[in-house]
């Protein structure tokens, strides 16, 4: 008795210190949470810690990541949330998961809730509260986007929403709707990746898919003037005419949308030279990522690996309608223009080709930049002024010629 009465006190004094400390191999996960987005909307714990990667996992991130046309502008981390939570900390971007709840999950559900929290990245949302409905739905339509391309069909993806709601406040039938959206954007993605030739007919029995309206912010922008368009009859004369100035200058890769009476073209990603505007004329110039060619040495080469060399890139969108129209409040990531070349129609479809170009049309071109700094490989767009106005990159890309400027 005289042994165990002190040992007993040891117990119930040290147990409770022992279990209020992390485990072995946590590190505690020092990052502001304020900003976040937790897929069932549940609540924090106040301390997280890191746990090592998993595998599986990681690979997931990177597929949905693949299946979505998106970069990993953010940091993914194993930790003691409830599910998935995207979070934004200054100008760092964190997908935080649970490795309990992927493994107790089915496979929807791990897939649904990771790529509606990429999605928050993949859009640059700021989880702000007057902005979170807008945020929350474009979310959900990178998650229908992904889970199309996944193989999931909408009827699994309805029942998942039943089971596994993300509420902030919007209703199961604008989710619902969102992410249908998403889901026949990639399915018409695959059937027009599907068609074999231009004019293959079946192109006429799909829907021109919809440029975002008002396009997004942050563009340089400039009117094509009238005598552009002089001489020419018919929306189909203008895209061509379009078309014969970027194939000169090689911008044989675009896609087509439908903007208010008429259509957009948007042509590939390119990387240009930041002194001057101009093409880069080797084979970095269509690269979505820095690269540098030439290296003083061993030590440079590999001193590349570790501070990438700054990257330019910029996308032209012309538009041709008879309506007006200013600038959207969404801006666009480097990841959502460079998709936007699958997302399109390869060509336009003739019912729209057709359509007679009277007095009250006009093309606008728009400039999207973006810049990828030294220090890592994450893209920004330049915004509010971009590098050089669009007429500038219309002369030194060479399609002003083209097009008799």
């Amino acid at each position: 008795m005289i042994i165990r009465r002190p040992f007993r006190l040891f117990l119930l004094t040290v147990l409770p210190l022992t279990t209020a400390l992390p485990l072995v191999g946590q590190e505690l996960l020092e990052i502001h949470t304020a900003q976040r987005c937790i897929y069932t909307d549940g609540q924090m714990d106040e301390e997280l810690y890191r746990f090592a990667t998993n595998g599986q996992v990681d690979a997931r991130i990177r597929e949905i990541a693949e299946l979505g046309g998106a970069d990993t502008v953010f940091q993914w981390i194993q930790t003691n949330v409830e599910n998935v939570t995207a979070v934004l900390d200054g100008e760092n971007r964190y997908l935080l998961y649970s490795l309990d709840f992927v493994e107790r999950s089915n496979e929807i559900e791990v897939y649904g809730a990771l790529a509606h929290e990429i999605g928050h990245h993949v859009n640059a949302h700021t989880f702000s509260d007057e902005r979170r409905n807008t945020e929350e739905l474009e979310a959900d339509q990178f998650m229908g986007y992904v889970l199309s391309k996944k193989g999931f069909s909408l009827a699994d993806i309805g029942v998942f929403l039943k089971i596994m709601p993300s509420s902030y406040g919007v209703t199961f039938e604008d989710r619902l709707q969102a992410v249908t959206e998403g889901f026949i954007r990639a399915e018409r993605a695959l059937q027009i990746n599907s068609l074999p030739f231009d004019n293959d007919p079946k192109l006429e029995g799909l829907t021109l898919p919809g440029f975002p309206w008002p396009p997004p912010a942050c563009n340089a922008r400039y009117e094509l003037p009238e005598t552009t368009l002089a001489g020419l009859g018919t929306l189909g004369a203008v895209e061509q005419k379009l078309r014969v100035a970027l194939d000169a200058k090689g911008y044989s890769q675009r896609s087509y949308f439908s903007v208010p009476n008429g259509f957009a073209l948007v042509t590939q990603l390119e990387q240009y030279n930041a002194a001057d505007a101009s093409s880069r004329n080797d084979r970095t110039r269509w690269l979505d990522y820095p690269a540098r060619d030439n290296f003083s040495g061993v030590m440079d080469y590999l001193k590349s690996f570790i501070m990438p060399q700054k990257g330019y890139f910029r996308l032209l969108v012309f538009i041709a309608t008879n309506q007006p129209f200013g600038g959207g409040a969404q801006r666009v990531s480097k990841a959502q223009a460079t998709a936007w070349l699958s997302q399109g129609f390869n060509k336009l479809p003739q019912s729209l080709a057709k359509t007679p170009l009277t007095p009250e049309y006009s093309v606008t071109v728009l400039v999207y930049e973006f810049e990828v700094p030294e220090s890592n490989r994450k893209p920004v767009q330049k915004c509010p002024s971009p590098l050089f106005d669009a007429q500038t990159h219309l002369r030194k890309s060479g399609i002003a010629a083209g097009l008799g400027l």
